[in-house]
């Protein structure tokens, strides 16, 4: 018996262990149930928080905005600008219980934060922006610190991943991403349209080759010691861009508010007296009213002629200047001789080829600088003065348009930036005058004519190009007339037969290069042009790849050469 009440009471212990087991487990069960579910809850609410759109910035009204804007690329679509998403870091004081103890972790962290003058600067304000577009790393320092007064505002800021490459074209934005230069200015509302924001707007324009012609320019600049430079390359025939430089230029990632002139495009911006280029217009003129032909002989021309009590001279006069036949006239650049030609065309004429040309109109393109030329007051003298591009003025972009009319079978196009914008254009010369044209300004590059022409330094094998000079000086900045510094234009198209891309050069007070040529001559031959040739074999081969009528004929010309 003593036996069996043993085994009773065992049981009976086991059982009431086995009791207090269940209970624990249902205690313990019910713990981690709860565990597991408030974790779920906060997962869930981290990856809805990881998804919800909170794309931001804190404005002066504690309003929140998302400064959206389109993407600008290339022909090949190759970006240009674009906006990315960035973070500040902001104090919200309303959620700070100890502010001198919030700027003094956030010094810590970030040593770059003026504690103290933001102190002052924002006694008044509830939200301070403590330090603008932080690093991944910074990014993840604010994190870690958990502070609730210490928040991350999103936003969208501009970037130009080229730098200075396209700084004049493109132009920049503001800080609200708004706008103020360039393009950016002049589009501001077509890259803002919400309505199709995820699709680019497209230029003509080629990176690659901006990046060729900016190199040479560049290197140009320091060859020849010059104030500036600046160059378009236009299709011949569309009048669409494809690369525009001005220099010297800026970093439009830097959003420094000071401006110098000197930043101001020379290719769009600037006006100038452009010199002996404009006999090209003058000689056009001529023949499109069939006054004169390409071998009409001028005899006896003289070294120097009057106009009223103004003399005007001939450049270099020497004996083989007496007697010249019109192509002899543009291809030695002779200023008596384009006189000559303006009398027997007539002042009239001359005047309204001029204006026909567009020379004195504001350009049309797609950036906000832009500048009109002053209207032109037509009198005896000046007209015979415009016959080599004294006395009147315009831009490098109104007179890349008009050359392109006189070598593109002559029509003259407006010119643009964006790749499927349809331009107007306008006929003003013959076709036959074109050609007639084409071929003496061929006369003046080809190293192999009879007259050494201005342009030969640019006579680069495979290409057949075709241009005109100018060398003009510079009017006074502080008194009437002009300066000794000078400006140098080489207006160039290529192939001679069949135009298809128009290049003009110029040098801002360029030096003379003895390290170049051994000697300190500085006229357009000696620099612009040598330029102009130094970027056309540069870009040539990779126009070519995109253009059959310019590989036939490199491939032919290097046969014959």
């Amino acid at each position: 018996m003593k036996k069996n009440k043993k085994l009773n009471l065992y049981f009976e212990d086991q059982s009431s262990f086995r009791k207090e087991k269940n209970e624990n487990e249902n205690r313990n069960n019910f713990v981690i149930s709860t565990f597991l579910i408030v974790f779920t809850v906060i997962c869930a609410r981290l990856i809805f928080l990881g998804f919800e759109k909170s794309d931001f910035v804190i404005s002066k009204n504690n309003e929140r905005f998302f400064y959206e804007r389109k993407d600008i690329i290339d022909s090949q679509g190759i970006i240009l600008a674009k906006n990315i998403t960035v973070h500040d870091l902001v104090l919200r004081k309303s959620k700070a219980k100890n502010i001198q103890n919030i700027l003094l972790k956030a010094k810590i962290n970030f040593s770059d934060i003026d504690t103290e003058n933001l102190k002052l600067e924002n006694e008044d304000k509830s939200i301070v922006i403590l330090k603008k577009n932080l690093s991944p790393a910074d990014y993840n320092k604010v994190i870690a610190l958990g502070e609730p007064a210490l928040e991350l505002s999103k936003r969208e800021i501009r970037i130009y991943p080229h730098k200075n490459l396209f700084s004049h074209i493109l132009g920049k934005v503001d800080i609200d991403n708004r706008g103020i230069s360039g393009m950016e200015m002049y589009l501001d509302n077509k890259l803002k349209d919400k309505s199709d924001i995820n699709i680019p707007v497209q230029t003509s324009l080629d990176a690659n080759i901006q990046f060729l012609v900016y190199e040479e320019l560049l290197k140009a600049v320091g060859d020849f010691s010059a104030l500036g430079a600046a160059s378009i390359l236009m299709d011949a025939n569309t009048g669409k861009i494809i690369s525009m430089v001005s220099l010297p230029d800026t970093d439009n990632n830097k959003r420094d508010a000071k401006e110098s002139k000197n930043y101001l495009s020379k290719a769009t911006k600037g006006l100038y007296e452009l010199g002996s280029v404009f006999k090209t217009f003058t000689i056009a003129s001529a023949i499109e009213n069939k006054i004169v032909t390409k071998d009409t002989l001028f005899e006896n021309l003289r070294q120097r002629v009057m106009c009223g009590k103004y003399p005007i001279n001939e450049y270099r006069w020497d004996i083989s200047k007496k007697n010249l036949t019109v192509e002899d006239i543009l291809v030695k650049s002779s200023n008596i001789g384009t006189i000559e030609i303006i009398n027997k065309n007539g002042l009239e004429n001359q005047q309204k080829f001029l204006e026909s040309l567009e020379i004195f109109d504001i350009p049309r393109l797609e950036v906000a600088e832009l500048s009109q030329p002053n209207q032109n007051r037509w009198g005896k003298c000046n007209t015979l003065t415009s016959g080599y591009g004294h006395g009147v003025s315009t831009s490098l972009l109104q007179l890349t348009r008009a050359y392109g009319a006189i070598v593109n079978g002559g029509e003259l196009l407006d010119t643009s930036i964006l790749a499927h914008t349809p331009v107007k254009a306008k006929r003003i010369i013959s076709k036959e005058t074109s050609l007639i044209m084409n071929d003496m300004l061929r006369a003046n590059v080809n190293s192999k004519n009879k007259v050494e022409g201005s342009g030969r330094k640019a006579d680069i094998k495979g290409y057949d190009v075709i241009g005109k000079t100018g060398t003009a000086q510079k009017p006074s900045e502080n008194e009437k007339g002009y300066s000794d510094e000078i400006l140098n234009i080489f207006t160039a198209a290529f192939p001679h037969k069949k135009p298809k891309y128009v290049l003009t050069v110029l040098m801002d007070e360029p030096k003379g290069a003895p390290q170049i040529w051994k000697h300190n001559r500085r006229e357009a031959g000696w620099n612009a042009v040598y330029v102009a040739g130094q970027i056309i074999q540069k870009i040539g081969p990779s126009l070519a790849i995109n253009d059959i009528d310019l590989r036939e004929t490199h491939a032919s010309t290097s046969k014959i050469n």
